[in-house]
Protein backbone atom coordinates (compact mmCIF):
# COMPACT_ATOMS: atom_id res chain seq x y z
CA UNK A 1 0.00 0.00 0.00
CA UNK A 2 1.95 2.97 -1.07
CA UNK A 3 1.37 6.07 0.65
CA UNK A 4 3.96 8.35 -1.25
CA UNK A 5 4.34 10.11 -4.80
CA UNK A 6 7.34 9.73 -6.65
CA UNK A 7 9.45 11.44 -4.70
CA UNK A 8 13.11 10.04 -4.80
CA UNK A 9 13.62 8.14 -1.12
CA UNK A 10 16.86 8.97 0.61
CA UNK A 11 18.30 6.43 3.00
CA UNK A 12 20.95 8.16 5.06
CA UNK A 13 23.65 4.81 6.67
CA UNK A 14 25.96 5.88 9.54
CA UNK A 15 28.47 2.46 10.27
CA UNK A 16 28.55 -0.79 9.15
CA UNK A 17 24.67 -1.68 9.19
CA UNK A 18 23.52 -5.61 7.92
CA UNK A 19 22.96 -5.88 4.70
CA UNK A 20 19.64 -7.57 5.40
CA UNK A 21 18.66 -4.09 6.97
CA UNK A 22 19.44 -2.39 4.40
CA UNK A 23 17.31 -4.71 1.95
CA UNK A 24 14.41 -3.97 4.56
CA UNK A 25 14.71 -0.41 4.76
CA UNK A 26 15.11 -0.20 0.63
CA UNK A 27 11.87 -1.93 0.36
CA UNK A 28 10.23 0.38 2.41
CA UNK A 29 11.14 2.97 0.22
CA UNK A 30 11.16 1.88 -3.19
CA UNK A 31 7.36 1.02 -1.94
CA UNK A 32 6.61 4.18 -1.01
CA UNK A 33 5.50 2.89 2.75
CA UNK A 34 8.37 5.79 3.71
CA UNK A 35 9.37 8.99 2.22
CA UNK A 36 13.18 8.17 3.84
CA UNK A 37 15.25 6.75 6.65
CA UNK A 38 18.70 7.20 8.97
CA UNK A 39 19.72 3.53 9.48
CA UNK A 40 22.76 3.28 12.09
CA UNK A 41 24.75 0.35 13.34
CA UNK A 42 24.26 1.56 16.87
CA UNK A 43 22.88 4.47 19.05
CA UNK A 44 21.67 5.10 22.04
CA UNK A 45 18.23 5.20 20.99
CA UNK A 46 16.26 5.50 17.67
CA UNK A 47 13.39 7.57 19.70
CA UNK A 48 16.26 10.30 20.85
CA UNK A 49 17.83 10.11 17.57
CA UNK A 50 14.47 11.09 15.89
CA UNK A 51 13.65 14.12 18.44
CA UNK A 52 16.78 15.20 17.72
CA UNK A 53 16.07 16.11 14.05
CA UNK A 54 13.52 17.29 14.61
CA UNK A 55 15.05 20.08 17.04
CA UNK A 56 17.53 20.72 14.26
CA UNK A 57 15.46 20.76 11.68
CA UNK A 58 16.48 17.61 9.93
CA UNK A 59 12.96 16.79 8.68
CA UNK A 60 10.70 18.10 6.75
CA UNK A 61 7.41 17.19 5.90
CA UNK A 62 8.51 15.33 2.46
CA UNK A 63 10.74 13.36 4.58
CA UNK A 64 7.64 11.75 6.48
CA UNK A 65 6.89 9.11 7.33
CA UNK A 66 10.80 8.48 7.88
CA UNK A 67 12.43 5.54 9.51
CA UNK A 68 14.59 5.01 11.95
CA UNK A 69 16.72 2.13 11.82
CA UNK A 70 19.25 0.43 14.31
CA UNK A 71 21.24 -3.19 14.82
CA UNK A 72 21.99 -2.34 17.90
CA UNK A 73 20.42 -0.08 20.87
CA UNK A 74 22.48 0.81 23.88
CA UNK A 75 19.71 3.11 26.19
CA UNK A 76 16.51 2.70 24.69
CA UNK A 77 13.81 3.96 26.35
CA UNK A 78 10.18 2.64 27.34
CA UNK A 79 6.93 4.51 29.22
CA UNK A 80 7.63 5.90 32.91
CA UNK A 81 11.51 6.11 32.41
CA UNK A 82 12.36 2.09 31.65
CA UNK A 83 15.24 1.36 29.82
CA UNK A 84 15.15 -1.42 27.02
CA UNK A 85 17.96 -2.94 26.03
CA UNK A 86 18.12 -4.43 22.65
CA UNK A 87 20.70 -6.84 21.10
CA UNK A 88 20.56 -8.65 17.84
CA UNK A 89 17.69 -10.78 18.69
CA UNK A 90 15.18 -7.27 18.79
CA UNK A 91 14.01 -5.04 16.17
CA UNK A 92 13.85 -1.64 17.52
CA UNK A 93 12.97 0.88 15.31
CA UNK A 94 10.98 4.40 15.38
CA UNK A 95 8.57 6.36 12.41
CA UNK A 96 8.52 10.03 12.29
CA UNK A 97 5.10 10.78 10.98
CA UNK A 98 3.05 14.19 10.28
CA UNK A 99 -0.32 13.82 12.89
CA UNK A 100 -1.71 16.20 10.23
CA UNK A 101 -1.69 14.30 7.52
CA UNK A 102 -3.10 11.63 9.99
CA UNK A 103 -6.79 12.87 8.93
CA UNK A 104 -6.78 14.09 12.06
CA UNK A 105 -6.50 11.45 14.72
CA UNK A 106 -6.37 12.15 18.40
CA UNK A 107 -3.17 11.96 20.18
CA UNK A 108 -4.95 9.51 22.39
CA UNK A 109 -5.49 6.79 19.85
CA UNK A 110 -2.38 7.30 17.88
CA UNK A 111 -0.64 4.61 20.40
CA UNK A 112 -3.40 2.34 20.39
CA UNK A 113 -3.62 2.28 16.67
CA UNK A 114 0.26 1.45 16.51
CA UNK A 115 -0.46 -1.55 18.44
CA UNK A 116 -3.25 -2.59 16.23
CA UNK A 117 -1.54 -2.69 13.66
CA UNK A 118 1.36 -4.69 15.34
CA UNK A 119 -1.38 -7.25 16.51
CA UNK A 120 -3.09 -7.37 12.94
CA UNK A 121 0.33 -7.97 11.50
CA UNK A 122 1.19 -10.49 13.99
CA UNK A 123 -2.21 -12.27 13.22
CA UNK A 124 -2.04 -12.65 9.71
CA UNK A 125 1.93 -13.96 9.76
CA UNK A 126 1.63 -16.34 12.42
CA UNK A 127 -2.02 -17.44 12.43
CA UNK A 128 -4.16 -19.28 14.47
CA UNK A 129 -2.16 -16.94 17.03
CA UNK A 130 -4.22 -14.14 18.17
CA UNK A 131 -2.43 -10.76 19.76
CA UNK A 132 -3.62 -9.53 22.29
CA UNK A 133 -3.18 -5.37 23.39
CA UNK A 134 -2.50 -4.13 27.02
CA UNK A 135 -3.48 -0.36 27.10
CA UNK A 136 -2.07 1.84 25.89
CA UNK A 137 0.63 0.16 23.84
CA UNK A 138 1.75 -2.72 24.62
CA UNK A 139 1.65 -6.55 22.43
CA UNK A 140 1.03 -9.35 24.10
CA UNK A 141 1.00 -13.37 23.18
CA UNK A 142 1.38 -16.39 24.16
CA UNK A 143 1.10 -15.18 27.57
CA UNK A 144 3.79 -12.68 27.58
CA UNK A 145 4.87 -9.02 25.82
CA UNK A 146 6.19 -9.69 22.63
CA UNK A 147 6.00 -5.64 21.35
CA UNK A 148 6.11 -2.01 23.11
CA UNK A 149 5.91 1.50 21.37
CA UNK A 150 6.68 4.83 22.81
CA UNK A 151 5.15 7.75 21.36
CA UNK A 152 6.99 11.28 21.88
CA UNK A 153 6.76 14.78 20.94
CA UNK A 154 8.37 17.83 21.49
CA UNK A 155 7.01 21.68 21.79
CA UNK A 156 8.48 22.99 18.73
CA UNK A 157 6.59 20.77 16.34
CA UNK A 158 3.41 19.30 18.04
CA UNK A 159 2.65 17.92 14.83
CA UNK A 160 5.36 15.64 14.21
CA UNK A 161 5.56 12.60 16.43
CA UNK A 162 7.74 9.97 16.90
CA UNK A 163 6.53 6.77 17.22
CA UNK A 164 9.01 4.26 18.62
CA UNK A 165 8.58 0.52 18.33
CA UNK A 166 10.53 -2.69 19.97
CA UNK A 167 9.66 -5.80 19.35
CA UNK A 168 11.49 -9.19 20.83
CA UNK A 169 12.03 -11.25 17.68
CA UNK A 170 14.42 -14.15 18.46
CA UNK A 171 15.80 -12.70 22.14
CA UNK A 172 13.95 -11.25 25.51
CA UNK A 173 16.16 -7.58 25.80
CA UNK A 174 16.45 -6.85 29.50
CA UNK A 175 14.41 -4.51 30.84
CA UNK A 176 14.79 -2.41 33.75
CA UNK A 177 13.38 -2.20 36.72
CA UNK A 178 13.75 -6.01 36.29
CA UNK A 179 10.89 -7.76 35.91
CA UNK A 180 9.93 -11.28 35.91
CA UNK A 181 11.29 -14.40 32.99
CA UNK A 182 7.46 -14.30 32.06
CA UNK A 183 6.50 -10.72 31.57
CA UNK A 184 8.23 -10.89 27.98
CA UNK A 185 7.93 -13.56 25.14
CA UNK A 186 10.04 -13.58 21.89
CA UNK A 187 8.39 -14.45 18.71
CA UNK A 188 10.66 -17.26 17.72
CA UNK A 189 9.75 -18.65 21.16
CA UNK A 190 6.00 -18.38 20.92
CA UNK A 191 5.65 -19.81 17.09
CA UNK A 192 8.33 -22.29 17.44
CA UNK A 193 10.18 -21.05 14.67
CA UNK A 194 13.25 -18.75 14.36
CA UNK A 195 12.11 -15.41 13.28
CA UNK A 196 15.02 -12.80 11.32
CA UNK A 197 14.08 -9.21 12.34
CA UNK A 198 15.00 -7.62 9.55
CA UNK A 199 12.48 -10.05 7.50
CA UNK A 200 9.80 -8.77 9.15
CA UNK A 201 10.36 -4.78 9.16
CA UNK A 202 9.06 -4.22 5.94
CA UNK A 203 5.59 -5.88 6.30
CA UNK A 204 5.00 -4.85 10.29
CA UNK A 205 5.74 -0.82 9.01
CA UNK A 206 2.83 -1.36 6.60
CA UNK A 207 0.80 -2.22 8.66
CA UNK A 208 1.71 0.12 11.53
CA UNK A 209 0.77 2.87 8.86
CA UNK A 210 -2.27 1.60 7.62
CA UNK A 211 -3.65 1.25 10.89
CA UNK A 212 -2.76 4.89 11.37
CA UNK A 213 -4.59 6.08 8.11
CA UNK A 214 -7.47 4.51 9.77
CA UNK A 215 -7.58 7.07 12.39
CA UNK A 216 -10.33 9.36 11.41
CA UNK A 217 -13.06 7.95 8.90
CA UNK A 218 -12.32 4.77 10.24
CA UNK A 219 -11.63 5.42 14.06
CA UNK A 220 -14.60 3.27 15.61
CA UNK A 221 -13.28 -0.16 13.73
CA UNK A 222 -9.66 1.01 15.42
CA UNK A 223 -11.61 0.82 18.38
CA UNK A 224 -13.54 -1.87 18.17
CA UNK A 225 -10.48 -4.12 17.21
CA UNK A 226 -8.58 -2.97 20.22
CA UNK A 227 -11.65 -4.10 22.57
CA UNK A 228 -11.66 -7.28 20.67
CA UNK A 229 -7.72 -7.86 22.18
CA UNK A 230 -7.83 -5.91 25.00
CA UNK A 231 -5.80 -7.84 27.95
CA UNK A 232 -7.53 -6.29 31.00
CA UNK A 233 -11.01 -6.13 30.08
CA UNK A 234 -13.15 -7.75 32.64
CA UNK A 235 -9.89 -8.27 34.94
CA UNK A 236 -9.52 -6.74 37.89
CA UNK A 237 -6.72 -3.89 37.98
CA UNK A 238 -5.03 -0.85 39.67
CA UNK A 239 -3.94 1.75 38.16
CA UNK A 240 -2.67 5.76 38.99
CA UNK A 241 -5.03 7.97 39.40
CA UNK A 242 -3.33 11.30 39.75
CA UNK A 243 -0.82 10.47 42.97
CA UNK A 244 -3.16 7.62 44.27
CA UNK A 245 -3.10 4.24 43.88
CA UNK A 246 -6.73 2.80 42.90
CA UNK A 247 -8.15 -0.75 42.03
CA UNK A 248 -11.41 -1.66 39.98
CA UNK A 249 -12.53 -4.06 37.02
CA UNK A 250 -11.61 -2.66 33.66
CA UNK A 251 -14.48 -1.94 31.05
CA UNK A 252 -12.30 -1.86 28.15
CA UNK A 253 -12.10 1.40 26.19
CA UNK A 254 -13.92 4.60 25.14
CA UNK A 255 -13.95 5.66 21.94
CA UNK A 256 -11.79 8.35 22.65
CA UNK A 257 -9.13 6.11 23.91
CA UNK A 258 -9.36 6.18 27.63
CA UNK A 259 -9.12 3.17 29.67
CA UNK A 260 -12.72 2.60 31.45
CA UNK A 261 -12.45 1.18 35.09
CA UNK A 262 -15.11 0.74 37.05
CA UNK A 263 -14.31 1.09 40.91
CA UNK A 264 -16.53 2.08 43.93
CA UNK A 265 -16.68 5.82 42.94
CA UNK A 266 -18.57 4.64 39.37
CA UNK A 267 -16.71 4.61 35.73
CA UNK A 268 -13.28 6.31 36.17
CA UNK A 269 -11.66 7.29 33.11
CA UNK A 270 -8.14 7.09 32.82
CA UNK A 271 -6.52 8.81 30.45
CA UNK A 272 -2.61 8.28 30.84
CA UNK A 273 -0.56 6.07 33.03
CA UNK A 274 -0.10 2.81 33.54
CA UNK A 275 -2.70 -0.27 34.74
CA UNK A 276 -1.67 -3.59 36.04
CA UNK A 277 -3.71 -6.64 36.70
CA UNK A 278 -3.87 -7.77 40.22
CA UNK A 279 -2.65 -11.46 40.62
CA UNK A 280 -5.15 -13.40 42.61
CA UNK A 281 -3.97 -15.93 45.68
CA UNK A 282 -3.74 -19.21 43.23
CA UNK A 283 -3.22 -17.35 39.43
Amino acid sequence: MPFLGSRIPVMDVEGDVERRGCQAVETLLESGICASANYCQTTESTNTKALSDLRHGVIDAAMMPRVYLTDEQTSGRGRHGRTWISDGGTLTFSLAVDRGALDGGAGQLLPLAVGVGIARWIDFEFAPLQAKLKWPNDVHLGGGKVAGVLLETIAESPHQVIVGVGVNVSSQPTIEPMQSASATRSLSRVVGREVRRYEILSPLVQAIMEALSQLGDSTDELIEDFQRRCLLSGQPIRFQHKAEQRRGICCGIAGTGELLVETSEGIQHVQSGDAQLIRLAGD
